[in-house]
């Protein structure tokens, strides 16, 4: 296995969110970039629900027969010269839209949060079906290391997915300062409930 990419799969079932999570976190500690964890597993979080819920079930409760049936969802972590890239495919070759959600909804702000996580989302059709939505992250050096030094002792690991774009309008957009806002109180709950959970 490439030291610089590592590919998580699983059927496109609510279980595969936690895993995925659990994936990056751990690729993340190898890389020896485990300060980046915090925003690397909520992107991640994020484009793995928008998967499931895109081409999967959401019921948690499943057959082995059933789980078998379902498509997969693939993530793939890479690092690329100065940028961590968090990959997810499914099945479907629709575009993603960027929803306004109610203020207090916590469904429909997915790629929002992608959005203030990252430094550009974008998405691309598969050649195999499917697409494939990504998010680009500079490499932050560990709060440890003085100004100058490697961030981490991974090296570039090729191209960036071909159909890379400026943002127009949807993906990478940048939302208002009030959605800003609430994105950020409602990314607050989010992070504490996971350490609540102790994820």
């Amino acid at each position: 296995m490439d030291v610089t990419t590592y590919w998580f799969r699983h059927a496109a079932e609510p279980k595969a969110v936690p895993l995925g999570r659990q994936f990056a976190a751990n690729a993340l500690d190898d890389w020896g970039l485990a300060h980046m964890t915090e925003s690397v597993t909520l992107i991640a979080s994020e484009l793995v629900t928008n998967a499931v819920q895109a081409t999967g079930t959401t019921r948690t409760e499943l057959s082995y027969l059933e789980r078998e049936t379902l498509p997969l969802v693939a993530m793939r972590l890479r690092v690329d010269g100065p940028t961590l890239v968090v990959e997810v495919y499914d099945t479907k070759r629709t575009r993603p839209r960027m929803r306004t959600a109610e203020a207090d909804a916590e469904d429909g702000r997915g790629l929002p949060l992608v959005t203030l996580l990252c430094e550009r989302w974008d998405w691309h059709h598969h050649p195999s079906g499917g697409k494939v939505v990504y998010a680009v992250l500079p490499l932050v050096p560990s709060p440890g290391t003085g100004a100058g030094a490697q961030p981490s002792p991974v090296a570039a690991s090729g191209p960036l997915p071909s159909r890379v774009r400026k943002p127009r309008g949807e993906p990478g957009a940048r939302p208002d300062a009030a959605l800003l806002t609430r994105l950020e109180r409602l990314l607050e709950r989010r992070v504490r409930g996971l350490v609540a959970l102790g994820m």
